[in-house]
Parts: C-alpha cells; sequence; structure tokens
C-alpha cells in the first residue's frame, strides 16, 4: 500500500465567491492562464500579469498571445492550491482583449500602483495587452462536508 493510498480525504462545500473577493484574489496573485483559441483549439498558457483596476495587463513579445486579443472573447483563469491543507481557490474571467497602445502604456502603468508585469522569459516584451472582464466567477473549497 503507498503512503497516499492510506491519507483520507476530506469531502468539502464548493463556496462562490463574490467579484470582489474574486478580483482580490486576482490581484494578489501574480500568474495566471490566457484561455483563448487556436488553429487547434483550446489553449491555456501562463502569463505574468498585474491588475490595473478590474483590468488584466501582461506583456509579451508578440506572436500567438498577440494574435490571440483579435478573437471576440478570451478566459483568465488564476487558482492556488494548498494539499497538505485540503485548501484551493479559482477565480475565471472572461472577457475582451486588446493590444494596449504604447501612448496609453504610462496611464496604464499608474493605475497598476507599482504593480508591473515581469515576464520570466528573456525578449523584448514591449507588446502589452490587457483583458477588460465581461464576466467573474470565483469558487473556493469551503466548509467540510458530512460524510454518511
Amino acid at each position: 500500500m503507498r503512503a497516499d493510498e492510506n491519507r483520507i480525504v476530506t469531502q468539502r462545500e464548493l463556496e462562490d465567491l463574490s467579484p470582489d473577493e474574486c478580483f482580490r484574489l486576482l490581484a494578489a496573485a501574480h500568474v495566471g492562464r490566457l484561455v483563448y483559441q487556436d488553429d487547434l483549439g483550446p489553449l491555456a498558457v501562463p502569463v505574468n500579469y498585474a491588475m490595473a483596476g478590474h483590468n488584466i495587463v501582461f506583456r509579451v513579445e508578440g506572436g500567438a498571445k498577440q494574435a490571440a486579443m483579435q478573437q471576440p472573447m478570451v478566459a483568465f483563469e488564476v487558482d492556488h492550491v494548498e494539499e497538505d491543507q485540503e485548501s484551493a481557490w479559482s477565480v475565471l474571467v472572461r472577457g475582451v482583449g486588446a493590444e494596449v497602445d504604447l501612448e496609453r502604456v504610462p496611464a496604464l502603468l499608474r493605475a497598476m500602483d507599482g504593480d508591473f508585469p515581469k515576464p520570466w522569459v528573456v525578449g523584448i516584451h514591449n507588446v502589452w495587452l490587457q483583458i477588460v472582464p465581461q464576466t467573474v466567477t470565483g469558487r473556493r473549497l469551503g466548509a467540510v462536508r458530512p460524510s454518511w
């Protein structure tokens, strides 16, 4: 018997999060997944991001992520799991993506209040993208569910 087979998993209720709580969690994280369609179908790719008000902002060199902003809608997902404490939350944003004109970047930086997106990959990331939320939903593992 493996050690993890002996572990009892406590089931929990799934709690819906308010939009305010979703935006608080989004502001506290720095890596999320941009979700869009490419030629092969749905795709989710990680990006470093920052918040400018309720808008999600990230920087790229160009390419597929920049092209994704031309789609009518994109999604953005952020989550956090603590397996040892059996706790987790997830936030999903659906919205309109757009490239930010370079002359608007200074105002965007001021709206971010010093918490700028910092790409991990080497390169010149001078294309600024943002997602303007249309919907935001979130869930968290809540109270322990009684076992029968």
